[in-house]
């Protein structure tokens, strides 16, 4: 690769470069500390940081350019989620420094990113990100933050869902928004891997074989994954293939793999709380199509789906949505989670 001092891997000069990102990290600790002092007033430091201008996400990814790196660096990589962050290792190997910006256990919508993360940002080549509204509390960083690095969203181009929002007044059906948990279909990850691939054999041409190489390696995975998931859901009667969750992350796993995703305990997103009225109804529903078990989440409080089962009868599992699991749990990988997700639901339902 080429060296690229006395600038950055973006032609800034290094100077420059440090007292812009020292600026943009000054400011958004003085929004923290303002967030703190008005969280007594009730304003959440997220809603202080989303309503200045954000970045919005375009509905096509930006055209990929080679990037100058030092012969004695790799490329610079930013992804939000550890599932992610997982399928892109599993890529970019040794080529690349890659940095998750949420750690494990973290729920994605409601992830705020920090100072640090915002040098993270700043200092990619690259930023992936789910998309289709995900990461939706990163708009204003990535705004700030990102420089001259392309954003790159790895669901464009996946045909969305939509789930109903409620309405904020209580009145009327709401809207629909984009359902953004693609990756529990794999065929949606394997337009990940694609996505991945040319963005980084784009970036890092001398390296594109090796990108080309390993991508094909993990698609062959990831093709005897969404088999293997075909076969075990077999194991379990068709009356019940019915799924009650914390929250409605599981459409295209049902959509994929043949299921009915009835209710979850939030509708949209765990970041607004349910009434007792949307509780009883939910709770109606289990009686009514006899559904073995509801399913609470690892990073999502299980408080109201536990009182869901209790007050009909049906088992609790928990599966792994939106982050990997911790190392020795079998869901570090994303490969190891789907395991996972699957042999629960087949253990609750069958």
């Amino acid at each position: 690769m080429l060296k690229n001092k006395p600038t950055d891997s973006h032609g800034e000069e290094e100077p420059l470069k440090r007292t812009k990102l020292v600026s943009l990290i000054l400011n958004l600790t003085l929004a923290i500390l303002m967030g703190v002092c008005l969280s007594g007033c009730g304003i959440s430091l997220s809603k202080l940081f989303l309503s200045q201008a954000s970045w919005s996400p375009p509905e096509q990814n930006p055209t990929v350019q080679p990037v100058a790196v030092a012969n004695d660096q790799k490329l610079s990589v930013v992804t939000s989620t550890t599932i992610m962050g997982d399928v892109i290792s599993s890529l970019g190997g040794d080529r690349i420094d890659l940095v998750v910006l949420m750690k494990k256990g973290i729920d994605p919508h409601s992830y705020v990113p920090t100072p640090r993360d915002m040098a993270a940002i700043y200092d990619a080549d690259v930023v992936f990100l789910n998309g289709a509204g995900l990461e939706e509390n990163m708009y204003k960083a990535i705004g700030n933050a990102s420089g001259d690095a392309p954003i790159v969203q790895v669901s464009n181009g996946i045909t969305l869902r939509t789930l109903n929002e409620p309405s904020t007044n209580g009145a009327g059906t709401g809207h629909a928004v984009e359902d953004p948990h693609v990756w529990f279909s794999v065929p949606n990850v394997m337009h990940w891997v694609g996505v991945i691939e040319q963005t980084l054999g784009s970036l890092d041409p001398q390296n594109s074989t090796y990108y080309q190489a390993n991508a094909a390696a993990y698609l062959s995975q990831l093709k005897q994954l969404d088999d293997w998931i075909f076969t075990q859901v077999d194991l379990i009667p068709q009356q019940n293939r019915k799924l009650i969750t914390n929250h409605p992350a599981f459409g295209y796993f049902a959509e994929r793999y043949g299921f009915e995703q009835l209710g979850a305990v939030y509708p949209v997103n765990p970041s607004a709380e349910p009434s007792a009225r949307d509780i009883s109804a939910l709770e109606d529903v289990v009686r009514e199509y006899h559904v073995p078990a509801v399913f609470t989440e690892d990073t999502v409080n299980p408080r109201l789906a536990d009182q869901v089962a209790s007050d009909t009868g049906v088992r609790v599992a928990e599966l792994y949505t939106g982050s990997l699991g911790e190392p020795g749990s079998g869901a570090d990988t994303y490969i190891g989670m789907m395991k996972t997700d699957v042999n629960s639901i087949i253990s609750a339902l069958k």
